[in-house]
């Protein structure tokens, strides 16, 4: 199109790298009647929320709380960021009328600031809600998925609506614009991204969306941060297939040590000092109780990791489809079922722990 413009001669020289400033309206740079403020006090309750979890043993489970309390500081912390932002670039030159771009600047400071508080607020709501259920009852069920997944959507429903809405009055307001400002920025996007040495401003509202945000490509800043991010989604990748590896062909690992009975398979590990057994028993199946997986893996050839039965309460499963027979161990506090592939060997250790 850049291209076209030129050959056609539709480029307007008189609007050409022109900047237009409002004095008015930049000396209300900063300044809200949202506070972003407010994310401070989201931050602080979500570490509050998580500070328990320091003390858990299991380092599966630990991890998975680890990974929800990040991602919802992530997201507050970003709120917070473009929040603050948002007070100090929301000084745009629309019309030659000083009050209109006063009134529009703070309309969008309004809407943005809003939607950005409703996304941290949600969001820590959240977290909030699974570490304080977790925390109380002692597991992570399914339905805690579900409705954390439910909060987060009105989360992002919080975001975009007061956008949608600041973008619908920004339009209402500069119908009335009579006398408006016309730039010519094509050169700065011929690229396919805005690229402008002279813009001292790495963020910049994008061209096509007041609502989105761009990179100006001609500061080092938008290069490193755009680098470290695509580094951290990277890691984010990685790091689920190297969670998701040890499941994906289970091996699992039954050792006797000093009495110490540890079985492991697909990255979850028990560990039950044979003198505290309580009860032993070989059954052809699991026992006819409703498990509810909070922390592990289960597909049609393998239950693996940390169960919750509805009368059994809390137990970790290491069955395989389609074996039998299963061993039940129980100890004061731990509680495991547990089959193998290989013939003979749960019924060789039934007999070495019934001595």
């Amino acid at each position: 199109m850049y291209a076209l413009k030129k050959q056609n001669g539709w480029i307007i020289e008189a609007q050409r790298k022109k900047v237009y400033i409002d004095t008015r309206v930049s000396a209300e740079a900063g300044a809200t009647t949202v506070s972003y403020k407010w994310h401070a006090l989201f931050l602080i309750t979500e570490l509050a929320a998580y500070i328990p979890y320091f003390m858990l043993g299991d380092t599966h489970y630990n991890i998975l709380m680890i990974s929800l309390f990040l991602c919802s500081v992530l997201i507050s912390t970003l709120s917070l960021v473009f929040h603050a932002f948002i007070n100090k670039s929301e000084r745009h030159v629309y019309s030659m009328d000083s009050k209109l771009n006063l009134i529009v600047n703070n309309t969008m400071k309004k809407y943005k600031s809003i939607a950005m508080l409703l996304l941290s607020g949600l969001n820590a709501v959240a977290w909030i809600y699974v570490a304080l259920y977790t925390g109380i009852t002692g597991i992570l069920p399914a339905s805690s998925y579900y409705v954390y997944i439910f909060i987060q959507l009105i989360a992002v429903l919080g975001f975009i609506v007061p956008i949608y809405m600041g973008l619908n009055r920004k339009k209402e307001l500069l119908s009335a614009n009579t006398s408006p400002i016309d730039v010519d920025d094509d050169e700065y996007w011929k690229t396919g991204y805005y690229y402008n040495p002279d813009d001292k401003h790495i963020l910049i509202e994008n061209r096509m969306q007041s609502g989105n945000y761009t990179f100006n490509y001609a500061k080092k800043g938008a290069w490193i941060f755009t680098g470290i991010t695509c580094a951290i989604t990277a890691g984010c990748i990685i790091l689920v297939f190297v969670c998701m590896l040890p499941l994906i062909n289970i091996q699992e690992k039954i050792t006797m040590t000093n009495n110490n009975l540890t079985i492991s398979a697909g990255g979850y590990t028990s560990k039950i000092d044979v003198n505290d057994i309580t009860e032993l028993k070989l059954l052809d199946e699991l026992p006819d109780d409703s498990f509810l997986r909070t922390n592990g893996a289960s597909t049609d050839s393998y239950d693996i990791g940390r169960y919750e039965g509805r009368t059994l309460g809390k137990c970790s499963l290491y069955v395989f489809d389609g074996y039998s027979p299963i061993l039940m161990i129980k100890s004061d506090d731990t509680l495991v079922f547990v089959n193998s592939k290989e013939d003979g060997e749960i019924e060789g250790l039934y007999e070495e722990l019934s001595q």
